[in-house]
């Protein structure tokens, strides 16, 4: 029988991922294809066989599986592989597994390395066991050189040395300054409460922890007699600004004697709070360390990919809404470094108030660029993409990102919240990322993929900056490491990263505005009470979980993407054009943007029956057409020379066409053998979770509403 290294050497010609016998023994080691970047991966010999074993032990699972399709064998691998190193591999990369299991398998059972496919795999149980005696045989003739336990590479001494202090209050000042510089101050400024109203002194307190009067916050500069008690300055003089507000840091600190600002409290709420980084005394100097968590980060598995990255979550006030954003970003990433807060004014009504304004009122009279909380974040989701190794290339209009996908599972969702979004008009001030979220365009060819948009932020608004250096400060474009995506940036733009989700809570009273169908078309709208229930039985022991949200890697829905329950889109088709038939002539129409997003939720979702597709149809319509609707009697009257109907409105019509094109889910009362599965939350125990149709409860209450009132609209 062949040597196993020799076999992967003479298969190198048939394969794009070249294998090879560590040197040592006991580990083999692979690589990707290299064609954006080559990398090399090392597994044991161990985890090989616990995979093969695993197969065997789900056979039934895998057997129809022979045949690589990535999103099949990345399910199977991160549900029925026990091994975690081969688990967490198999989910990134994915490709690269499956073709060294398919060597291993071949190699084995003595078939000629000629006829080595990439994408094919042996799955007969005989097969399986042969490879099984023979990796464990090859496996006992290795032993380690010195008995200790490996670690990844990435794991190894990777924590970096941020700040070390021997002052207590210097060293308490500087980690508040690196915080508010890299916009990272939120979770800690979150449990700030104000201590006393006329002086607007605020404590922090956290799980029983408290640090009294560590902050005087004010809305202008105070002088050093403002911050004096007793004749003495409590506080340090130079103010930290978050949001529209100058907090002042107490200098009042000790160490391990239980007073109202001691610094050991004030670590235990801070290694509480962030995952990322670390405080700890060593010697005689207190210490903030980066931890090699951060690089090591992926999306979890399972996530559910967003069809549009722009949504509205609509609801009474205490449903949940920020909390659940905020939630979300702890799924996929972490509070401190990818979730944004930002609270929105009523006074709000040009783009400049969310990303900032060019101003020449300085002393040199060079114009400089002011920048906000939302233009840095979006700065920081594009530090995250420079980071994973993505390259950056000009592209018509902006710039473009090429990389392969299974990159993409290290570059993490950044959430921003807009929270309480239409207390501003939306169309005004957020009309530049409205009109660029729509130039959005991924391009793939196999698994390699091309991202690009429109600039957010115009070259020609950086160009005619004084002191550009000072903006590429603000943004946190400083590190060497950003010196060519610094000069793309300059030259074409800066755009609007592919990370980036926006999240815009939504309350409908009489303080708040509307929103136009240009919003609208752009967005996701979730009625949170509807998508999220609050269920209160099940308060302290929730019963449901859910899904991890993440971004979207499509703009234009592709055919050969579609699942084969809808294999060329027809059934989508003509459920849209069902619809469109009753909102003919009416403004509620739908056009090609809509179906694009219809069948891009199709390929998202991937439902595999009837039931599945339909759910797909149902949460369209909840968010994409009901959304749309609103008027009185007169507006919402049947006027489509195509729909010959009795119907009284225009809701009662789309209610008797739904109930046939969702006959799979569409009940009058709650049949179990019509309800449909829920696609964004599931059984705290990882089973699908069932629910009723949602849009025929919506449109029972908005027809309802009309007749109540004379008016209807979707929104609660």
């Amino acid at each position: 029988m062949q040597d196993l290294n020799d076999y992967f050497s003479s298969v190198s010609t048939k394969s794009n991922f070249q294998c090879d016998l560590g040197e040592l023994g006991g580990f083999i080691n692979f690589t990707n294809s290299g064609q954006r970047g080559l990398k090399e991966f090392t597994i044991s010999l161990k985890s090989i066989l616990t995979g093969l074993q695993d197969i065997v032990d789900n056979i039934n699972a895998f057997e129809n599986h022979s045949t690589y399709v990535e999103k099949s064998w990345r399910d199977l691998g991160s549900k029925y592989f026990t091994d975690l190193v081969l688990q967490s591999m198999i989910t990134v990369q994915t490709k690269p597994c499956f073709t060294t299991f398919s060597k291993v398998i071949s190699w084995a059972n003595d078939i000629d390395p000629s006829e080595h496919d990439d994408n094919l795999i042996d799955l007969r149980v005989s097969s399986l066991n042969n490879a099984i005696a023979k990796i464990k045989n090859l496996s006992q003739r290795f032993t380690p050189i010195n008995a200790r336990q490996l670690s990844p590479k990435s794991q190894t001494n990777q924590n970096t040395t941020i700040i070390s202090e021997s002052g207590i209050g210097l060293f308490a000042y500087k980690l508040i300054e690196f915080l508010t510089k890299n916009n990272i101050e939120l979770p800690l400024f979150e449990n700030l409460l104000e201590k006393n109203p006329d002086s607007r002194n605020y404590n922090i307190e956290l799980n029983g922890y408290r640090l009294t009067s560590i902050f005087r916050a004010s809305h202008h500069p105070l002088s050093e007699d403002d911050l004096k008690r007793a004749n003495k300055v409590r506080f340090f003089t130079t103010p930290f600004k978050v949001n529209s507000d100058l907090y002042y840091l107490s200098n009042q600190w000790t160490d391990g004697t239980d007073s109202r600002l001691d610094i050991q409290t004030l670590i235990t709420i801070f290694n509480e709070l962030y995952d990322d980084y670390k405080i700890f005394k060593e010697n005689e100097n207190y210490v903030l360390i980066q931890t090699s968590q951060k690089e090591q980060k992926s999306l979890p598995d399972n996530v559910t990919t967003l069809s549009k990255p722009f949504l509205l979550l609509a609801g009474i006030s205490g449903t949940g809404k920020t909390r659940f954003v905020r939630e979300q970003a702890k799924a996929t990433g972490s509070i401190s470094d990818t979730y944004c807060l930002t609270s929105v004014r009523p006074d709000w009504h040009e783009p400049s108030d969310i990303l900032g304004y060019t101003s020449r009122l300085g002393g040199d009279g060079n114009a400089n660029y002011i920048t906000t909380d939302v233009l840095q974040f979006i700065a920081k989701a594009w530090r995250a993409i420079i980071d994973s190794g993505l390259e950056l290339e000009p592209e018509g209009n902006g710039l473009a990102v090429i990389g392969n996908k299974n990159e993409l599972n290290q570059v993490l969702p950044y959430w921003l919240c807009l929270d309480e979004m239409n207390l501003a008009p939306v169309e005004q001030y957020f009309a530049d990322y409205l009109s660029v979220l729509e130039t959005r365009e991924w391009q793939w060819d196999d698994e390699h993929f091309t991202y690009c948009c429109d600039s957010l932020l115009k070259s020609e608004t950086i160009k005619q900056l004084g002191d550009k250096s000072k903006l590429r400060e603000a943004l946190g474009f400083t590190g060497e490491q950003y010196d060519d995506a610094w000069n793309l940036f300059c030259e074409h733009g800066l755009g609007l990263p592919f990370n980036l989700i926006v999240a815009g809570t939504v309350n409908m009273d009489e303080t708040t505005h509307g929103f136009s169908r240009k919003v609208i078309d752009r967005a996701l709208s979730f009625d949170f009470g509807d998508f999220f229930p609050n269920e209160f039985d099940n308060f302290f022991e929730p019963k449901v979980t859910h899904n991890a949200l993440s971004y979207p890697i499509d703009s234009q829905a592709s055919i050969d993407k579609l699942p084969p329950i809808d294999r060329d889109g027809s059934k989508s088709i003509s459920f849209l054009k069902s619809i469109n038939k009753v909102l003919d002539d009416t403004p509620f129409q739908l056009a090609f943007r809509a179906l694009n997003e219809l069948l891009l939720a199709v390929i998202s979702a991937y439902p595999e029956g009837e039931k599945q597709l339909q759910a797909v149809w149902d949460d369209f319509l909840m968010c994409k057409v009901l959304p749309r609707i609103e008027g009185d009697h007169d507006k919402l009257a049947v006027i489509s020379d195509s729909v010959s109907s009795h119907e009284e409105s225009l809701l009662t019509e789309l209610t008797a066409i739904l109930k046939q094109e969702l006959i799979d889910i569409w009940s009058i009362e709650d049949d179990p053998d019509k309800l449909r599965p829920d696609l964004y939350r599931k059984n705290i125990d990882g089973s699908f979770l069932y629910i009723a149709c949602r849009s025929k409860a919506k449109l029972t209450w908005m027809q309802q509403r009309l007749e109540r009132s004379g008016f209807t609209s979707f929104w609660p």
